[in-house]
């Protein structure tokens, strides 16, 4: 019994690799589009069908103007609006100088897009009275970018968030049980 609890311990290893990878795939897709704040309007070409995000760049510790604009993604020759989903709790990257924050994820089909930012506010009141109460000072709008980024569904989120977790389990478990296994079974 001792060495099944102990083989958790591989399986948890290989659940973490896998599990990571899949994170840093809806991380990090191509860039599809990179446009400054001050420029309101882009053309988004998108050259096949899947799953996209909305990401905002800019300098690190400097408060962002995310209350100042929505997104909005109109198909050129229908001049139907595509649904943006307020991405789930935000996921990030950041480095010394630069950081950068999901706010949104969209399905799309291949085709001709216009990406516009329109006056409003893409985040939640909350979020907003939050941002209000950071001291920190306000971003340079030269240095602020919007980004389009090829993404995964948002289920590979919440699924390779899970596989961490059960990694983590099957880590510790196996070696805690493996370690226990004769007196727990002994007695």
């Amino acid at each position: 019994m001792q060495i099944l609890f102990f083989c958790l311990i591989p399986v948890g290893a290989i659940l973490l690799v896998f599990s990571i990878k899949s994170l840093k795939k809806t991380f990090s897709g191509n860039i599809i589009l990179e446009i400054p704040f001050n420029q309101k309007s882009a053309e988004l070409v998108i050259d096949k069908p899947g799953y996209y995000s909305i990401w905002h760049t800019g300098t690190s510790f400097r408060k962002a103007p995310v209350d100042e604009f929505r997104p909005q993604i109109t198909e050129r020759s229908t001049g139907s609006e595509i649904r943006l989903i307020p991405s789930i709790f935000r996921p990030n990257v950041s480095g010394f100088r630069t950081a950068r924050m999901e706010l949104f994820r969209f399905r799309a089909p291949a085709g001709r897009y216009t990406l516009d930012l329109v006056e409003g506010s893409g985040i939640s009141g909350l979020e907003s009275r939050i941002i209000d109460l950071i001291p920190a000072p306000e971003v340079d709008h030269s240095r602020y970018f919007i980004q389009v980024r090829e993404s995964q569904p948002g289920i590979a989120v919440v699924i390779g968030r899970l596989l961490i977790i059960g990694s983590g389990f099957c880590l510790i478990g196996g070696l805690v049980f493996g370690i226990l296994a004769r007196q727990i079974f002994n007695s």
